[in-house]
């Protein structure tokens, strides 16, 4: 299932720009207001070049207040966490753009339908908001009611069909809206940022190339969309119809283990972490799959994102789901292979055939049952 990315919704008045004085590198100011909020701490995370910068400030009767020097790469996030709950996993996040001068975040309660204003970038960005904000509005309500449902009845097939076809459905509508701005705005540079949102953390390298050409060059060469060029060459490196790139990580034993190794096998690389949800959802499947194939010349490598304080979670995942096949990791964060892979979100997976092709990527559930008997229940 799809899940929307966080979005604006347009509440607040322009604010003024702040000047810098020649000669001064450019700063920004964020001033957030949101009277209702519970939170106690705002967080701002960004990049300085390669540096990731975590910035914290206190909230004090739902005010909070960023300074810093405007960083080369303007997005970032706004995380206003529920008190207890760890900032870097909160949905209660906002897209905001650092320029120089003065940006207002204004809202109520929740920092994700708040409005930002005050620069060119987060006027574009809460301007197309106030067409989308209602589909994360919806999607929180049907998700909501979904978890208000008795557990025997949640866990039904028709209850998850049911609510996968009404989150598709609000997904769609809201992936029209980008479509149709980007088509509208080809020489903007917001149109990178949405994009960015509207291929989702899991993009096909085809599309994604296709839609970045038909912006105009000089999007294309700013220095956002010089990063986006890249990103696509690399999912190009590792599409259908590519040679997997080989690699080594360590397995549970400190042993290394190559992709190369497994070649004469349909290989599943399976890219997961004992705290990612969806994915010890699918190893049961995986399991079942495994079982009725290993004979047949199909084997799963795991690739775990668990980092070194969660190696003994990944160790109990891996019993307690009763995975037989091997796994690896690096046990840090980012892992390599996720970065040669293009793996931003999890579960992620790539079918190799046995000269170690890519055949397919993220099969899951019955498209992934259907994909192997087709090439292999004819096996001996």
């Amino acid at each position: 299932m799809r899940r929307l990315l966080p979005f604006l919704l347009a509440l607040a008045p322009l604010a003024t720009i702040a000047q810098s004085k020649p000669g001064l590198p450019a700063t920004f100011l964020v001033q957030g207001s949101l009277p209702a909020t519970k939170a106690r701490m705002a967080y701002l995370y960004y990049k300085n070049g390669t540096q990731p910068i975590v910035d914290s400030a206190a909230v004090h009767d739902g005010r909070f207040q960023f300074k810093g020097t405007v960083p080369a790469l303007p997005q970032a996030q706004l995380v206003l966490p529920s008190p207890g709950s760890p900032a870097e996993r909160s949905d209660e996040r906002l897209p905001i753009y650092l320029e120089k001068g003065t940006i207002t975040v204004v809202g109520k309660d929740h920092v994700k339908y708040a409005a930002v204003e005050g620069t060119p970038l987060n006027h574009e960005s809460t301007s197309l908001a106030a067409q989308v904000s209602s589909f994360r509005q919806q999607l929180d309500a049907l998700y909501a009611a979904y978890e208000a449902l008795p557990a025997a009845e949640r866990s039904t097939p028709a209850a998850e069909a049911k609510l996968n076809q009404e989150a598709n459905a609000i997904y769609e509508k809201r992936q029209q809206v980008y479509a149709t701005y980007l088509q509208a705005h080809p020489t903007t540079l917001y149109s990178l940022y949405v994009l960015e949102s509207y291929v989702g953390p899991i993009p096909q390298a085809s599309s994604y190339a296709a839609l970045f050409g038909a912006l105009a060059p000089s999007v294309r060469s700013s220095p956002y969309g010089k990063v986006m060029q890249q990103r696509i060459e690399q999912l190009q490196r590792v599409a259908v119809g590519a040679v997997a790139p080989d690699f080594s990580q360590a397995n549970p034993n400190g042993q290394q283990l190559k992709l190369s190794d497994l070649r004469g096998n349909y290989v599943l690389i399976d890219f997961w972490a004992s705290w990612c949800a969806p994915c010890r959802q699918e190893n049961p499947h995986l399991v079942e799959l495994y079982t009725a194939y290993k004979t047949k010349g199909f084997t799963i490598l795991g690739v775990s994102l668990d980092n070194a304080s969660q190696r003994a979670a990944w160790l109990k995942a891996i019993a307690s789901d009763g995975l037989p096949w091997p796994q690896v990791s690096s046990l840090t964060r980012p892992n390599p292979v996720a970065l040669t892979y293009g793996v931003n979100a999890i579960p992620q997976n790539f079918l190799l055939d046995p000269q170690g092709r890519i055949l397919a990527t993220n099969l899951r559930g019955e498209e992934l049952s259907k994909k192997l008997a087709e090439l292999l229940d004819k096996a001996k």
